[in-house]
């Protein structure tokens, strides 16, 4: 007696051959396996164009000691010298000759990191990508004024640099100055995130701490473990903010809150697009399916099924957020009782009236303009296989989408976040993370402007597939079929 079910192979292998051929037939198959090698071509089309994620930023240090600049300028040369010896020993034996490798870490030791990097750049075109990736952001430039008061110009953007012959702006600006209780290191800049030179400060006042200690010949485990704790804390300044007699133009983690609170706002804004777009796709096929579309088709007009699909899940999905919503109000609510007076005050200032005005306005846009391509692709669909392999590329677009968010936080003076907030498709997103920085009005309106002119053409499209879609039987064979008759006159 034998414990294992009997098994047909022919019959099995006709029902695999069956699921296997229902999915591979299907267009959104192809276009989710073409997805990996379409975002490969974006990823080289980037490396081509120099395409910069971050923007390099000019920054300066202004030490009014002379004790400093120079060392931590010699800890940034020092940390790049490592990158690239880091690639050379990666990729020397696959990528280099041994003649090639050898000129280059000559080069390297001599003239430093930025002519070694020009070399390698120059005779091995093919590890142009990796030196892009390990370049820092940070280039120094000398100090354009000799006092923090005259730099100030500079660092809010009303003049320039000049670097390269090109107006650049000033972007950071290291203040050392000396007092009773040894150096004081103030970071100057408008972009509050950054912390690429004030890490480097620390690090290099740490070290240097260090090398006091070890100097005095007095080695004991605690007295490296203080001296391990050298490590100076470099003050932020926001020169855009305004000082009054209560607060100083120094950044806190309050100031930090309203990109926190717009980074919410946009998960919760792609949380609720989404599970609102793929409550209509199901709805729409289900109803397809049962044959119900066409009895409501009997008496109804296609755009009052389309738009009252769209405002029936709408508020179904408000109502599934509503557990979200109201643990957000309970919390706001909490700190606002019982919270720290300036973070609560910081956190009640991150809902100003343009942020709501925009995330309501994203919100509905991006709503129906994603809602409208799910119930076309709804209406397309002859099986829930179908509609999940024609679905896969646009959640693989709303995925990407959101990445813009931690972008924002990072970087929000970044060109791509700039671009991406005009690109209809992740504007609803990028747009909300962007409103912290204050971009301008006009590039708000535009981005809103193109993504509901767009949706527009979604909404009227998508009746024109889904009246097609029902009545012609659906399916992409259908759509296939009039592409052959009235694009390629094929019979």
């Amino acid at each position: 007696m034998s414990f294992l079910p009997a098994v047909n192979l022919r019959r099995t292998f006709l029902i695999a051959r069956r699921d296997y051929l229902g999915y591979i037939k299907t267009w959104g198959f192809w276009i989710s396996f073409l997805m990996p090698f379409i975002g490969m071509g974006f990823g080289i089309g980037f490396a081509t164009l120099d395409v910069e994620l971050s923007p390099p930023r000019y920054e300066t240090i202004l030490d009014e000691t002379g004790q400093y600049a120079d060392g931590i300028l010699a800890l940034h040369e020092e940390k790049q010298r490592r990158k690239v010896e880091l690639l050379i020993n990666g990729l020397g034996s696959t990528l280099m000759s041994d003649e090639q490798e050898s000129d280059i870490r000559e080069t390297l030791q001599q003239d430093g990191s930025v002519a070694a990097r020009a070399q390698i750049e120059q005779n091995i075109p093919s590890l142009k990508g990796q030196l892009k990736s390990l370049n820092s952001n940070v280039n120094f430039v000398d100090p354009p004024a000799q006092t923090l008061e005259a730099s100030q110009a500079y660092l809010t953007g009303e003049r320039l640099l000049q670097v390269d012959g090109k107006a650049r702006p000033l972007d950071g600006l290291l203040y050392i100055t000396q007092t009773e209780d040894g150096p004081k290191a103030d970071y100057w800049s408008k972009n509050i995130n950054a912390p690429d030179l004030k890490n480097l400060a620390g690090d290099y006042f740490e070290s240097r701490a260090e090398e006091n200690y070890l100097a005095t010949g007095n080695l004991t485990r605690e007295g490296l473990a203080a001296a391990k704790k050298g490590r100076l804390e470099v003050e932020s300044f926001d020169p855009t903010k305004v000082a009054n007699e209560t607060t100083s133009q120094a950044v806190s983690d309050a100031d930090k809150v309203p990109y926190y609170v717009a980074a919410a706002l946009s998960g919760f804004l792609w949380l609720s697009v989404f599970s609102g777009a793929y409550m209509l796709l199901t709805s729409m096929l289900e109803e397809k399916l049962n044959k119900l579309l066409e009895m409501m088709l009997a008496s109804t007009r296609f755009s009052e099924i389309i738009f009252g699909k769209l405002l029936g899940v709408a508020a179904l999905t408000l109502t599934a957020m509503a557990p979200y919503i109201l643990l957000a109000i309970f919390a706001g609510t909490a700190i606002a009782l019982k919270g720290d007076s300036e973070m609560t005050q910081a956190f009640a200032q991150s809902f100003t009236p343009k942020l709501l005005i925009f995330f309501f306005i994203f919100l509905i846009l991006g709503y129906i303009f994603y809602g409208a391509c799910f119930i076309a692709l709804g209406a397309l669909s002859q099986s829930m296989q179908d509609a999940q392999t024609m679905t896969t590329p646009i959640v693989i677009v709303l995925t990407l989408c959101v990445l813009v968010v931690p972008l924002g936080l990072a970087t929000p003076d970044s060109p791509l976040l700039r671009l991406a907030s005009l690109f209809p498709l992740s504007a609803p997103f990028a747009v909300l993370v962007r409103l912290p920085s204050d971009p301008p009005l006009w590039e708000l309106i535009l981005s809103a402007v193109l993504l509901a002119l767009l949706s527009l053409g979604v909404v009227w499209t998508a009746g024109r597939v889904f009246r097609y879609g029902v009545l012609s039987g659906s399916g992409m064979s259908a759509m296939t079929g009039w592409f052959k008759r009235t694009i390629l006159r094929q019979s």
